[in-house]
Formats: C-alpha cells, structure tokens, sequence
C-alpha cells in the first residue's frame, strides 16, 4: 500500500497544480529575460556578444565614421570661417541646381543657352532664344538677378552653420585626438600633436593611397571608408582614442554601455536556460500525470479535448500568427519609444498576449497527451468523425441513416421513371411513355403504403413508450409488425422496457427480502436472546460461592448484552437503508446537541485521555429529525473511542455550507489507515482488521443511512493518520417554523 501510495503522489492534484504554477514561473522567468536582454542590447549588434572589447564592434566604428566625417567636414572642405565666407567653399554646381529646384524651374532650351555669372547676379545668353520662349527668358532673368544673390546669402550661411556645428561636434569628443596635415607637412587641423597620436595604442591614419588601423582587433576594417573629399585630396589624417576612455563624452557613453552589456548579458543567458530547462521538465511531468489520478488509470478528458484536434491545431495556430504579428509591431513600438511610461503599457501589454499564448499552447499540448493515452487522438479527428458519420449512413443502424437511403432511393427513382417518361417520345415511343407514365403512379403508391406503414409503426412505438410512463412494462411491442425503418428504434424501446421491468423485480425482490430479515431476526433471535439476558441477570443476583463461576456469569452477561446490541444495529441497519424508519423532522440546534452528546460519553472520552476543541463560531439549525442525529452522533463518538490515539485531541466544527448544516469530526488514528476509506461505509466493515475491539461494523453504514433518509449526506475523509467524518444536514428555514406556527 506504501508502494503504492509513492506511485500515485505524482498524480495528485496538489503536484499538479505545483507542476503548473512552476511552468509558468519559468515562463515568466523566460519572459524577463528575453525583455531585458533585448531592452539592453537593443543598440547593439552580435558584436557585444562576439567582441572583447568596445572597439572591436560595429556601431564603435560606424561612430569613429561619423566623427571622421566632421573632421573631413570641417578641417579639409570648410578649413575655416573665411575661407566659407569668401565663397571658396561653394559647390556651383549644388548651388545652381538647388536654386533651380527651389524656385521650380526645369532645365530647358533657356537654361541650355544661358549662363548664371561668377558674382550670381547675372544671366549671361550664349545661344538663340526663341520668340515664343523671350517672356519666359525674363522671368528666368528676373529670378536669377533678384532671388538668386539672396539664395547665396543663405546657401553661405548654411555652410557656416554646418562648419561651427562640425566644430562644437569635435570640441565635445574628449577621447577623441586627430591631426590633419597637407602634403608638405603643414598642420591643416586638429586637437592634438602628431607625437600624441603617436604615443596612443589605438590609433588610425588615412589618406589618399595608404591606411593604417589599429583601433581594434581587425586592423583592415577602415579600408571600407570611403569619403571622396578626403580620397580625391592630398590631406592625410591621423587619428586615435584615448584608451583608457575619459569621462564626458559619447566615447565613453558607449563604453560604459558596452561594458554594462557585456556584465549583464551572461547571467541572463544562464538564467534563460536554467528556466527553458525547468519549463521543458515540468512540461514532461505534466503531460506524464494530465488526465489521470494514478498511475495506469482512467483517462478524465476536459472540455476543451471535444474539440477536434484539426480545428484545435488551427485555432492554436491561427492565435500565434495573431500574436507574432502583434508582438512585432509592440516590440518596434517599444524599441523606437521615446516615452517611457508608454514603453511600460506596451510592455504590459507584450506580456499579457505571451502569458496567454504560454497557456493556450499549455492546454494544446496537455489536450493531446491525454487523447494519446487514450488512444483516442485520430478518433477525435473531423475526419474520422466524418468518416463514421458516413458509415452509420449506410448501415441501417440509425434511424436518420435509413431515411437518407430511402429518401435517396425514393428520388433517384422518381428521377429514372420521369427520365425515361420525358425521353420515351423523343424516340416516337409513345405507348411505352404512358406505361413510365403508369409505372411513375404505381411506384408512388407504393412508396405511401410504405410511409403509411411506418406512421403505425410509429404509433405503436408511442403507445408502447406511454405505458411504461404509466409503469406498465409488461406491455407487448409486435416487432414484427414494425416497418424496417424503425426497427432499431423499436428493439431498443422494447430493451428498456425489458432492463425496467428486471430492475423494479429484482428491488420487489430485495424489499421483501430484508422485510423478512427484520421480521425473522426481531421473533427468532431477540426473543430467545431476552431470555438469556433475564436468566443471566438472575444469577447476577444469586450469591454464588464459586468465584469461577462468577467470572462466568459475567462473561455470559457482557457477551449477551453485546449480541443485544448487535442484533438492534443489525435490525437499526435494515431499517434505515430500506426507507421503512419514520423521520419527523424539527427544528434542532445542531451545536447544543453535539455538546449534549459529547457530555453523556464525558466517561468514556476521559478514559482514554481524549479531549474536545469545538468551533461553531454561529449558530445552526438544521431541519432533522432529533432521535435520527442522537444516533448518529452516539456513533461518531464511539468510532472517536474505539479508534483515536489515545491523549489526543478530536476536533469538531459545525458551520454552514451552501444550504447545509456541516458537521466536521476530525481525529487522529491510533493505527495505520492502509486501507480503501470508503468500504468504512459498508457493512461489516470495521477499522480494526483483527477484531480485537467492540463493535459490529454497522455504525459508520447506519450513521450513513441515518443521515441520507434526512435528506442529507455522509462521507469520510483520509489525510495520512488523519481520519474525518463529515455529516451534512438541510439547515432549518424560517418559513416552515413560520407554517408550523400558523
């Protein structure tokens, strides 16, 4: 029994819900780290998993890019403020073509034979201009030699923004050093000396025809660099980091975000996998205990395994699509995010639609372990469903099957007999068209005889059926003279008439039975037994002076006081459970009671050092008949004595429950409970194997009784050594003691 009791504890429904709640923990485990490894690397590529260091990553050089094109910017194209004021940084090409866009004018025969001067105040004619195109010729003048000087204003002015926002750019990046020189050497730029970036460990040099890197561990990853004003120049550019990093500028925000990446990163891989891990082992135990209460026991199917298992595969399938699309757009939306309180909702959100997809795939998978242990997954399939639908067609076993082959009989036939009718004198045969004609008549008078014949059968059906409403089984059913299309149903009507009239037989049978027995026991044995008591009882008072036969005497009367007992249990026992006990019902205080009863055993409770601790924190009144609940209690409490650990305590509580009196006895066995708890029930049926205790083995199955002839319930519970009795009895309603009354 202890074998087996390890067996089962898997399958109890407490590790379930254990198994469960761990699943989801881990899920939820899986969850945060998945939002927090991508909330951290999110500005990142592989790199901060593959690099050593920040310098060996993409965005490191893509940045260090960035940078050295404000320094090409600034230092080799602008130079400096006056060189830009002088105009000797303007592109006339960019210039033009941007004043042309501005304004809207489109290249043409004007624009191909004029020319816009040097100082952009002018227009300069070169060719022929058209009659028909001269008004066009002076707006197009009007514009350049009015508009266009402005435009220049402003095409300067937007050189000399760009050149100082260049400047604040390189004045702010403290960890980065760079000097520019021309092709004799001289200094064009730049915020550290040549003999700095020297000494630097990472460092970077570029020109026209050479380039040496030594920023980070791939030492050609800047022969990609492709800028045209340095590669068409004859400016050479040196450049470093500082290593270690200062503190102030983007350099070294990447760093440290870097840094605090790589820290992290790791123990979330781990702590990722240690749930996957955890997540995949209470997966597997789940699906080993779903369905079933011990090990190789019946599979118990849940709603959702109606479902057939295509339409529950697309459903499933269809919700994750669903939710990946969804997920998507949440996780761009909370990675472009610029709101923080936002990013939350939608992260919130995120793990709502994860949590609920944890959960249907949970109960997708559970669903089918149970079917393959019943072996009932390609049955619970709409194809084999629609399979068998088929089937039972064209088997004559249902009623709706032989109506389809009827009525397909029927109409298939009138279809041929008409056919032929309409075709005969297509054919010149007319003759042979009115016999179809005649044949069409006959097959349909055939076809109602048939109808005919099945209404009265149907009728027969009706009848039969009305009477055993009446309790008439014995009513004869014809089935010879059922039509084929309700044979079936006519042979199941006369089954259960047959199956009813066995069953109210055999209870005749068994009613009569312990009738007899109480009858037989109460003249056979209880008159002969009062006999012995009363003889017994007078020797008791005779003064004998054998003190061996004393002892006797007082074994005779003890034994014959104990069969007594045995015998109004066994009378008590028959009584109950064939209904033949009257019960008039009252109003009774269920609490007042107990303790009235645990007062009248307050002897036989202290002899074994038993002690009482009631709850019953309201009053309760239930609707029982006094005598019956005596009893029952009387029993309770003598099980209590018979079978507690001696010097322990027995609780009781008494509380109200969805229209019920419940009361709870709860003691602890003073031997092991190794056994079926629910045979306590029966008769016979006692706690002490052995029978070394007294008792007849009928209290718990009277108490049973008793309390289910009241219109209440009884019922047993085992926790290890723990052994509770439940008694449930109809609370007392105010109206009846208010009918009473009037």
């Amino acid at each position: 029994m202890a074998t087996k009791s390890k067996k089962s504890k898997a399958f109890q429904m407490k590790w379930k819900l254990i198994g469960t709640v761990l699943f989801f923990a881990c899920a939820i485990s899986i969850f945060f780290c998945g939002v927090v490894a991508v909330n951290i690397s999110k500005d990142w590529s592989r790199d901060v998993i593959n690099a050593d260091t920040v310098y060996d990553t993409k965005e490191f050089h893509e940045f260090f890019s960035e940078t050295l094109d404000q320094v090409v910017l600034a230092d080799i194209y602008y130079q400096n403020e006056e060189r830009i004021t002088a105009g000797e940084a303007v592109d006339r090409e960019e210039l033009i073509s941007g004043f042309k866009r501005y304004y809207g004018i489109m290249d043409g025969v004007i624009t191909g034979n004029t020319e816009i001067n040097e100082t952009y105040d002018g227009l300069t004619i070169y060719g022929t201009i058209p009659e028909s195109l001269q008004t066009n010729l002076k707006e197009y003048q009007g514009l350049v030699e009015s508009r266009l000087p402005s435009y220049y204003k402003m095409y300067i002015q937007r050189q000399l923004d760009e050149y100082k926002s260049s400047v604040r750019y390189l004045e702010e990046m403290k960890n980065f050093l760079y000097y520019v020189e021309d092709e004799n050497g001289n200094i064009i730029g730049g915020n550290a000396s040549k003999a700095e970036i020297g000494e630097a460990e990472r460092t970077l040099v570029l020109s026209a025809g050479f380039s040496s890197d030594y920023l980070g561990e791939n030492p050609y990853y800047f022969n990609a660099y492709d800028n045209p004003i340095l590669s068409e120049s004859n400016y050479k550019f040196y450049g470093a980091i500082r290593d270690p990093l200062l503190q102030g500028d983007a350099f070294y925000d990447m760093w440290q975000d870097f840094s605090y990446a790589k820290q992290s990163l790791p123990p979330l891989f781990g702590v990722f996998f240690v749930s996957l891990v955890g997540a995949i082992v209470c997966l597997i135990h789940l699906m080993r205990v779903t369905g079933q209460r011990e090990r190789y026991g019946k599979v118990q199917f849940m709603v959702v395994d109606r479902i057939y298992n295509e339409v529950h595969f697309l459903l499933v399938f269809l919700y994750a699509m669903a939710s990946s699309v969804v997920a998507s757009a949440l996780m761009d939306v909370i990675m472009k995010g610029t709101v923080q309180f936002w990013s939350y909702v939608f992260a919130t959100m995120l793990a709502v639609l994860y949590l609920a997809a944890v959960a249907i795939a949970l109960s997708y998978i559970l669903s089918v372990s149970r079917q393959v242990k019943d072996r009932s997954f390609f049955r619970n399939t709409w194809i084999s469903a629609s399979i068998r639908r088929m089937s039972e067609l064209f088997t004559g076993k249902t009623f709706r099957g032989w109506m389809v082959i009827v009525m397909l009989c029927y109409g298939l036939g009138n279809c041929a007999i008409m056919g032929a009718m309409v075709l005969a004198p297509v054919y010149g045969q007319f003759k042979l068209s009115i016999l179809f004609g005649i044949g069409l008549i006959l097959f349909n008078a055939f076809c109602m005889y048939l109808f005919i014949r099945a209404l009265r059968s149907l009728k027969e059906i009706m009848v039969s059926v009305k009477e055993s409403s009446k309790g008439n089984f014995s009513y004869p059913l014809d089935l010879n003279k059922i039509s084929p299309s309700f044979l079936n149903f006519a042979e199941d009507v006369a089954n259960i008439q047959e199956g009813f009239k066995n069953a109210v037989d055999e209870a005749v049978k068994g009613e009569r039975m312990k009738a007899e027995l109480i009858t037989n026991v109460s003249h056979d044995l209880k008159t002969p037994l009062t006999s012995i008591i009363s003889y017994v009882d007078l020797l008791k008072n005779e003064k004998l002076e054998n003190e061996t036969a004393g002892a006797y005497v007082e074994v005779l009367y003890e034994k014959s006081y104990r069969l007594k007992q045995l015998i109004e249990d066994l009378i008590e026992a028959s009584k109950a459970s064939s209904g033949n006990l009257t019960v008039e019902k009252m109003r009774v205080d269920y609490k007042q009671l107990t303790l009235q009863a645990m007062g009248e055993m307050e002897d036989k409770t202290d002899a074994v050092g038993l002690s009482f601790k009631m709850s019953c924190n309201e009053p309760v009144y239930i609707n029982a008949d006094g005598g019956h609940m005596w009893r029952i209690l009387e029993n309770l409490l003598s099980n209590v004595i018979k079978y507690s650990m001696p010097n322990s305590r027995v609780y009781v509580d008494i509380f109200k429950m969805d229209g019920y009196g419940v009361l709870v006895m709860k003691n602890i066995s003073a031997a092991p409970i190794d056994f079926d708890e629910t045979r306590l029930t029966e008769r016979f049926v006692r706690g002490d194997v052995s029978r070394t205790t007294e008792g007849s083995g009928l209290g718990l199955s009277i108490t049973q009784s008793l309390a289910e002839i009241q219109g209440g319930t009884f019922g047993i519970q085992v926790d290890g050594d723990l052994f509770k009795s439940i008694v449930s009895i109809p609370l007392w309603v105010e109206e009846e003691e208010e009918n009473e009354e009037e």
